[in-house]
């Protein structure tokens, strides 16, 4: 690591412009975000625009945002101190853990692979409101399911929006095997696991994986990158291995309280907030985009108005923090906090795994493992790895995040973002990161494009060239 690292004299102001032509974009007008950067002693803190515009009220740097899926990289890192003391198997089945697992699942297929029966199930975008029939074809999985596969999103529980996006879009981006499995748990009468009700489900993770093993239906073989609930069985997984250990049931969300949150003073955080929680009101709107047919320019409105109003698929996203169930402490996307919190995670890897305190949080091996450890024997050639550029060469997915490698161009470098588009990178061979937190959902079709050209990319490349 460089002894004199910093930012360059006067990066406040350029990165100012940055984040205000964000703000001001003519394409999309991103609503409001707060971004943090820092490298070395430089830091660079800011709120931007509206928390809630339609109420007027503006962000502040205390704003308590949903993490979503920068949540995984919590359930890994617990995994991790599990590890390092004897009470986690990466290598072991997930039926091991979980008896409800230790089963034979089918892997769902494209019918354009079909080699048995071809068969059609209408499935409904929660995106468009349409109704489809989907064509596919099912095989018994040949790999069992490992814990290293659910930290590497690997396990084959993958997400039904990837299936929405290829019908909003009408292209083969990503497949219809998502789509396929979640319309057939909803014919056999479990609801569990859609993406327009993440967290909110009237289910523990004990009842949530029991469902997702009583369906029995994955999109590809455990071992391929499947994007989805990995970390949620993660946490399930966490849960079993405490409670045989101490005797004590302890919820993951109170697993992720006792193990990271609370030593780290991350005194914000939490995946469910009681009725009259103070933070409440600092819940920012969540936002999305949709096409105006008549101007043709994307107008921004918030998230639940983007979407079709249906019956049988509610929309609990913007509200699942607060109201209702408040039971699946999902380790792939429950947690929310201020943005300043989240960075505290970061400031224990770039400590050597301690807190502020002086308290050994992770050990070295085990920092080395989850900011450059890299799964060898896992199938990276998906369509999923391959739109998120996560094949293996420079990029891949391993320790609830990714791992994008050194280059003689680009730092080593740890990513990933929610489905909010808040996005943070990691770069602890350079004592530096950036955390940019908005709360404009990629799952609206017009809004699915914007995240990374209009909100992250300009942010990144501006903080990259302040470094001195």
């Amino acid at each position: 690591m460089n002894d004199q690292i910093g930012l360059k004299n006067g990066f406040e102001k350029r990165l100012d412009i940055v984040a205000k032509n964000i703000i001001n974009n003519e394409k999309c007008s991103i609503p409001g975000f707060v971004v943090l950067a820092k490298r070395g002693e430089h830091t660079y803190h800011k709120a931007f625009g509206f928390s809630d515009k339609e109420k007027n009220i503006p962000m502040k740097l205390d704003s308590q945002f949903r993490c979503f899926s920068m949540t995984k990289v919590f359930a890994s890192t617990i995994a991790l101190i599990l590890k390092e003391e004897g009470l986690i198997d990466l290598e072991a089945t997930v039926g091991s853990y979980i008896p409800s697992f230790d089963k034979n699942f089918e892997v769902i297929i494209n019918s354009a692979n079909c080699e048995n029966e071809v068969m059609e199930i209408p499935y409904t975008s929660f995106m468009t409101g349409k109704t489809t029939n989907l064509s596919y074809c099912k095989k018994v999985a040949k790999n069992k399911m490992l814990v290293k596969h659910c930290l590497a999103e690997s396990a084959g529980v993958g997400y039904d929006m990837w299936t929405d996006f290829d019908l909003a879009f009408q292209q083969p981006i990503f497949g219809h095997q998502y789509g396929v499995a979640q319309a057939l748990r909803r014919k056999n009468g479990i609801g569990y696991y859609t993406s327009n009700t993440i967290i909110g489900q009237n289910a523990t993770l004990e009842e949530y994986c029991d469902a997702i093993a009583a369906a029995g239906y994955l999109v590809a073989e455990p071992g391929t990158f499947s994007y989805g609930l990995g970390a949620l069985i993660l946490g399930r997984i966490i849960e079993v291995v405490l409670e045989k250990e101490t005797g004590k049931f302890l919820r993951f969300s109170e697993i992720c309280n006792e193990k990271l949150f609370k030593p780290l003073k991350m005194n914000s955080a939490a995946f469910y907030l009681e009725d009259g929680d103070p933070r409440i009101s600092k819940v920012p709107q969540l936002y999305g985009a949709v096409l105006n047919d008549k101007t043709q320019g994307l107008d921004v409105k918030p998230y639940n108005e983007c979407l079709p109003k249906l019956n049988s698929l509610p929309n609990t996203v913007t509200t699942d923090q607060y109201q209702g169930f408040r039971k699946c402490d999902s380790g792939d996307t429950g947690s929310c906090m201020i943005v300043s919190d989240y960075a505290k995670f970061y400031e224990m890897l770039l400590s050597g795994g301690y807190s502020e305190e002086g308290k050994r949080i992770l050990t070295a091996n085990s920092i080395k493992e989850l900011t450059h450890g890299e799964f060898l024997d896992l199938d990276r050639h998906s369509k999923l790895a391959q739109a998120f550029g996560l094949t293996g060469e420079t990029a891949s997915f391993n320790y609830g995040w990714a791992l994008e490698k050194k280059t003689s161009t680009t730092p080593h470098c740890n990513q990933w973002s929610g489905y909010a588009n808040n996005h943070g990178r990691l770069y602890i061979e350079d004592n530096a990161y950036i955390l940019i937190f908005p709360q404009f959902m990629a799952s609206t079709p017009a809004g699915f494009p914007i995240g990374d050209p209009v909100i992250k990319e300009p942010l990144v490349k501006a903080f990259l060239s302040e470094w001195i």
